[in-house]
């Protein structure tokens, strides 16, 4: 991710800090807990979070006894982030280019981050980097666009932009894909799985202000206008909304763990 793209996505994601973790929080969890128990992250583990967002998945793994690290392009995160973990190691930053030593880490998470790098590969390798020998690499990202209600509904919102930007173009939810790009960078896939992330706002406000937070819905915002947005939010939910006006849309994450080498050179 060069200067210029962070610093696009670090503002579009950063203006929506507070309203995104209030929204999708709660909806990560369940990932979080099956990626911090394939990982085992326990007493002592350094761990990193990568695009750490407002530091809640660090939260969980420091509940756990890890020492935590985090970094993301958006200071309105990482201002988050602070708050929630005070004494963490968190900086602004990008995947591409992490600001600590060779083997510095037992375990580097990433939630719905990797696909964003501009070099995924290059970033893969970067969080291998500073992962000690047998260290492990998780990855989590949306699973197969078929396993997301949300999918259709982030697509139809992206089609009013003509020239959309900080869109994840690589299919690394769909099984194999990613497996094939960790062996490419010198790490051995060893565990993988889906894990089930529904989405349940309770009335058509929260809805419209947790979709709107999100930083690539907010790029359309800024071309196609709120008035365009709200409309087709509203029209492609209308499927997923239940009879007591809440709104339910079943998701799935998909993670993968890779371990690095146990004698690098």
């Amino acid at each position: 991710m060069d200067e210029t793209v962070a610093q696009t996505y670090g503002r579009r994601w950063g203006a929506g800090a507070a309203v995104r973790a209030e929204h999708y929080a709660g909806m990560s969890r369940p990932a979080w807990e099956a990626v911090a128990d394939a990982t085992g992250i326990a007493s002592g583990s350094r761990v990193l979070d990568v695009a750490c967002g407002s530091g809640e998945f660090g939260v969980l793994a420091a509940a756990r006894g890890a020492q935590v690290a985090g970094i993301d392009a958006a200071e309105g995160m990482i201002d988050l982030a602070r708050a929630a973990l005070p004494g963490a190691d968190l900086r602004v930053g990008t995947l591409e280019r992490l600001p600590w030593p060779d083997a510095a880490f037992d375990v580097v998470t990433g939630f719905n981050a990797f696909q964003f790098a501009p070099d995924l590969a290059g970033a893969l390798a970067e969080a291998a980097r500073v992962l000690r020998p047998g260290g492990l690499l998780a990855v989590c990202n949306w699973g197969r666009p078929e396993a997301n209600d949300l999918h259709a509904l982030t697509r139809a919102v992206q089609a009013l932009d003509p020239a959309p930007t900080l869109v994840a173009r690589r299919p690394i939810g769909e099984p194999g894909v990613l497996e094939e790009v960790l062996r490419r960078v010198g790490l051995t896939p060893v565990d993988a799985d889906d894990v089930a992330v529904p989405y349940a706002p309770p009335d058509e406000e929260t809805l419209l202000r947790g979709l709107l937070s999100a930083g690539n819905i907010g790029v359309v915002v800024e071309h196609a206008g709120l008035d365009a947005v709200r409309r087709v939010l509203l029209e492609g939910s209308a499927p997923f909304r239940c009879a007591d006006g809440s709104y339910l849309f079943r998701n799935t994450f998909r993670w993968v763990v890779g371990v690095t080498r146990p004698n690098r050179p």
